[in-house]
């Protein structure tokens, strides 16, 4: 009469070793999935640059955490795994034992003609009753599936980093970006004057044009553009006067006074003409120039 607590049990027992492989699946994909993300972003390489101890072996610190990680997000995926209640999840796999089963469990301490006839055909049902039925096989396979997936990827990664993993170059660059080194480390700085604003001074400072940096960066190299006062030695801005002028200064008059023949050798003509000529001709073209 008993005899359908030992199959309960049974069940249970199977059905709980089965939730133990899918976590255990769980774990090695999730592990694999991190450790491989690991190895793709150099984590060794970026632990290296943080200073760590010398005495912790730098090489051991990814899988531990990816370990740590798998852990916590497994034991979340299953934390409701130890309240399943097998008994309604029997009832709604057999509906034959619908209610019939947790009566019977319910009074598997009484003893009476009613219940012993309900234990004894409850034990009847439950021969076909398996914990293969109760957590799909399909799901199982394809956890396994999954994880062999992951693992095979994680194992090429690790065997094949140099073809994955993000250069060396980039890290740097991009932590440099994050930490913001890069506007910070400037280089050295030479003020060849007092700059108006003292604060400023810098690569992104103001200041007057003797107060700017001397060194720029351009294409990699670096260009002195240093700008010198003048002591004792050079020309300075302010002291720069022109020693002659540079132009020549026109005629008075227009070079074509009637349009014709000036421009194309008249001038010289022109120049013959005597002064009182010259201003009757200047003025004749003023006077033109008005109408």
């Amino acid at each position: 009469m008993e005899d359908f607590l030992e199959k309960l049990q049974k069940t249970r027992a199977g059905f709980f070793s089965r939730k133990r492989l899918t976590f255990i699946l769980d774990l090695i994909a999730i592990f694999s999935i991190f450790y491989a993300i690991f190895i793709i972003i150099n984590l060794e390489y970026l632990l290296g640059k943080q200073g760590i101890p010398s005495s912790i072996p730098i090489n051991i610190i990814p899988p531990i955490v990816a370990i740590i990680i798998a852990l916590i997000t497994s034991t979340l995926l299953h934390k409701k795994d130890k309240k399943t209640n097998i008994i309604k999840l029997i009832e709604n796999k057999y509906p034959e034992l619908k209610e019939r089963l947790s009566t019977a469990y319910d009074n598997r301490d009484e003893s009476n003609t009613i219940v012993d006839s309900l234990k004894t055909d409850v034990s009847g049902s439950m021969v076909p009753v398996s914990p293969s039925m109760l957590l799909s096989k399909g799901k199982i396979i394809s956890k396994i599936m999954i994880t062999i997936i992951f693992l095979a990827g994680m194992a090429f990664i690790s065997f094949n980093p140099q073809d994955l993993q993000i250069p060396q170059n980039t890290l740097d660059n991009v932590t440099k970006a994050i930490t913001g080194e890069d506007q910070n480390n400037t280089g050295l700085i030479d003020i060849t004057g007092r700059p108006e604003n003292m604060d400023n001074i810098g690569a992104k400072g103001s200041g007057d044009i003797f107060g700017k940096p001397k060194i720029a960066s351009i294409e990699g190299k670096n260009i002195d553009l240093t700008l010198y006062t003048g002591d004792n030695t050079g020309t300075t801005v302010s002291d720069y006067n022109p020693t002659s002028n540079q132009f020549i200064k026109s005629a008075a008059f227009p070079v074509d006074v009637l349009g014709s023949n000036v421009s194309d050798g008249g001038y010289s003509m022109l120049m013959t003409k005597s002064e009182t000529e010259k201003q009757l001709i200047n003025k004749y073209a003023v006077e033109r120039s008005k109408i």
